[in-house]
């Protein structure tokens, strides 16, 4: 009796299939990776999103937190607010009723503490310029009203000082202090040399004496 058996070609199927299967779990386990890292850069992405939002509330909250600071230091501290004109009245103006050597920047209104406590060593600091941007004015002056019916009356140099002196005299520089809620009216004459067009006028104090 003669049995023959091939398994040559039974063999390579079976290779054949083994292979298909080895390549099947390679896409399958590639494949899983791949979903895996979608899912936690999907992940990574909804997180970060997340914490911009929470750096966007921080950063309001913190804008809060310094407004309501601001707030409190208004109302436990001195706060000067101001309600002022100004004027550059020219040394022939019929306003002065004779012709006067001198230029004068005119400042009226009123000067309010809305904080809540005395501002000290509060007035008035004034800058002025003329056309060319020359400085004509630097000088700090007190609130007040006082000195002459015109108001108080100030010079700038020697020159208008001595003017100033020998016409109206010289008011007070002294500085003043303004308790909370206290309103000041203001009527001040700052005699200069040259002509001022354009000023600034900011009012100053301290906390404490």
């Amino acid at each position: 009796m003669h049995i023959e058996i091939s398994v040559g070609k039974m063999n390579k199927k079976v290779i054949a299939v083994s292979v298909l299967i080895a390549i099947l779990s390679g896409v399958l386990f590639v494949s899983a990776i791949a979903e895996t890292i979608s899912y936690y850069n999907r992940e990574i992405s909804s997180k970060k999103s997340k914490i911009a939002l929470l750096n966007d509330k921080i950063a309001n909250l913190t804008g809060e937190i310094s407004n309501l600071n601001s707030r409190l230091a208004d109302l436990t501290n001195a706060y000067l607010v101001t309600s002022l004109g100004a004027t550059e009245i020219p040394y022939n103006s019929p306003y002065n009723g004779v012709a006067i050597p001198y230029n004068h920047l005119y400042i009226t209104g009123s000067v309010t503490n809305t904080g809540g406590s005395t501002a000290y060593n509060a007035g008035l600091h004034v800058f002025a310029y003329n056309s060319t941007g020359t400085l004509e004015i630097n000088m700090t002056v007190p609130l007040t009203n006082s000195g002459t019916m015109y108001g108080a009356v100030f010079g700038t140099d020697t020159a208008t000082e001595n003017y100033v002196s020998s016409t109206y005299g010289i008011s007070s520089t002294q500085l003043e202090t303004l308790g909370s809620g206290q309103n000041m009216p203001i009527m001040i004459n700052i005699f200069h040399e040259g002509t001022a067009t354009n000023w600034t006028i900011t009012p100053v104090w301290t906390n404490s004496p």
